[in-house]
């Protein structure tokens, strides 16, 4: 990727912060909402801290705009957009989980290059204890950035699939990254160039190449600050909750609390932000797919709601056969 391409991104300052702890977001599509609930979340537990938020979009609009600007009034915080062209990354594999957004996060460290540090965070996640501790770990010269790695059991195959030394695989939802240090080392120029040659043999798309260029050199630290939960459609899924020192719940995984068929106890917390957010008038979504359809019935036959149960139970057969 040229660096020119950098001059054509337009960056909008809406609100002004004097902070060095820079957030910053890569959203396209519905996520862009989502990010909203992430950065109420952050606001929440900022305490005397302030932040300064980034954006990182090319689907940005005037009603996202002003739902940023609802949040945002009369906070200490700061928040800048950074609009991007659309074809950014059309010759980049994507999957229907992984859309062109995810590569967004390579932006960052470049468009941020003057910063020491700056913290990337997936638009699927909600803050419920302060985050401050991020920026008081001391990184040795040949640490890059500060990860927590990806569900336990699944790491040694991930390692495997991309041919890792170690047994060791991170999820990039969270990367505290030095940004100096990133950018001396042309890791987003790598990744490109990684992608270009093998993302189409890459499950994970960037989170593998990621993990690919910077074995060695990451730290592996606590899971509090990157809790990975897949909303799970069985009693215990229904019922659990996340440790009480989770600092970024990660609703990892298609389902996501933001579904009228996920109503799981520790979906709460996105939903409890939600209902006071500008999105409080929006409906949750509803199923698009015979997959996600058959959930929604076995969703409301276990709570009883049965004529709606049949009604989508139909609806999966025709989804399905049809």
């Amino acid at each position: 990727m040229d660096k020119d391409i950098l001059n054509t991104i337009n960056s909008q300052h809406l609100f002004p912060a004097q902070s060095d702890r820079h957030i910053i977001f890569g959203v396209d599509g519905k996520f862009i909402a989502h990010s909203l609930i992430t950065i109420m979340s952050l606001i929440k537990h900022a305490g005397d801290g302030r932040y300064h938020f980034h954006l990182i979009s090319s689907g940005l609009s005037a009603i996202n705009i002003a739902h940023l600007e609802k949040i945002f009034a009369g906070s200490p915080h700061g928040l800048t957009l950074h609009h991007i062209q659309d074809s950014l990354f059309s010759a980049f594999p994507t999957t229907e989980l992984f859309t062109r957004a995810t590569y967004y996060r390579f932006l960052a460290p470049l468009i941020l290059h003057h910063a020491d540090t700056l913290l990337y965070l997936d638009a699927d996640m909600v803050c419920l204890n302060p985050i401050d501790e991020l920026w008081q770990i001391t990184m040795s010269p040949e640490v890059i950035a500060l990860v927590v790695g990806e569900i336990g059991a699944l790491q040694p195959q991930l390692a495997e699939n991309i041919g890792l030394r170690g047994k060791r695989y991170f999820n990039a939802g969270m990367m505290f990254m030095d940004v100096q240090k990133w950018n001396r080392e042309q890791v987003s120029e790598r990744a490109f160039c990684l992608l270009s040659e093998k993302g189409k043999h890459f499950q994970y798309l960037d989170q593998d190449a990621l993990n690919t260029l910077l074995e060695d050199r990451v730290i592996f630290t606590e899971a509090r600050f990157n809790t990975i939960n897949m909303l799970s459609h069985d009693d215990e899924g229904y019922t659990q909750d996340v440790p009480k020192d989770t600092c970024l719940l990660h609703y990892a995984g298609a389902d996501k609390p933001w579904q009228q068929w996920n109503q799981q106890y520790v979906g709460h917390y996105y939903r409890d932000l939600y209902q006071i957010s500008p999105l409080a008038d929006i409906p949750f979504e509803t199923p698009k797919n015979a997959q996600q359809a058959k959930r929604m019935y076995k969703f409301l036959f276990r709570s009883h709601q049965r004529v709606r149960a049949l009604y989508w139970r139909i609806k999966y057969f025709k989804m399905r056969y049809f």
